[in-house]
């Protein structure tokens, strides 16, 4: 199998800093033409299925990332968001005294931002929701939508690296991750492809 992990597109409280959660925050229209040009880049990848976080950005990307492909869509909610509690709706700059906050960054394994999970929880969920992939696509190939808190936990895994080293992983909106099963150990063939960075202004 070869598994695609997309990140949502931008929405205003991406440009804004400001921590989202499960808040219904849906694409601006920057990152709906974000979507639609990884959309267009990866067509001929033959993706037959999308499996999405149930958040609203995510499943607005999956629906155009589905049109575009003609895939069939299915909501795997193990790739949600954390919940991130109390600091929904702050920015960054918010937080930027609350120590639990700079733990996030600096050791996510041990920063308290949800009463109920932890990154690691996060972590296993999200392999959880591979493993169904996997069982589910055989040797064919998916995307799966999620966001950047569980893209990364995911990569840190197949990496062999601490989860505490997620943040040193840069996951842009509307990028796409490539996961080899194919080969086993299974292999990361490219991280961060996001093809409207590169585009040439008129």
């Amino acid at each position: 199998m070869l598994l695609y992990l997309i990140r949502h597109g931008r929405t205003d409280w991406n440009v804004d800093r400001r921590v989202m959660g499960h808040t219904a925050v849906p694409l601006n229209g920057e990152g709906r033409g974000q979507v639609a040009e990884l959309a267009r880049s990866l067509r001929a990848k033959k993706i037959s299925a999308i499996y999405t976080s149930t958040v609203e950005r995510a499943l607005e990307t999956a629906r155009i990332l589905a049109a575009e492909w003609q895939a069939e869509l299915r909501e795997e909610p193990r790739l949600n968001e954390s919940t991130f509690d109390g600091w929904v709706g702050m920015t960054y700059h918010d937080l930027r005294d609350d120590v639990d906050f700079k733990r996030y960054f600096e050791a996510p394994g041990r920063s308290h931002f949800s009463a109920r999970e932890g990154m690691i929880d996060i972590q296993r969920r999200a392999l959880e929701a591979v493993s169904r992939i996997a069982g589910e696509i055989g040797a064919g190939r998916a995307a799966a939508v999620s966001h950047s808190d569980v893209i990364k936990p995911i990569l840190v895994h197949y990496l062999g690296m601490d989860l505490d080293a997620m943040h040193r992983l840069s996951i842009a909106n509307a990028s796409a991750t490539l996961l080899d099963f194919e080969e086993e150990p299974p292999r990361v063939r490219c991280v961060n492809f996001a093809p409207w960075q590169w585009r040439v202004a008129p």
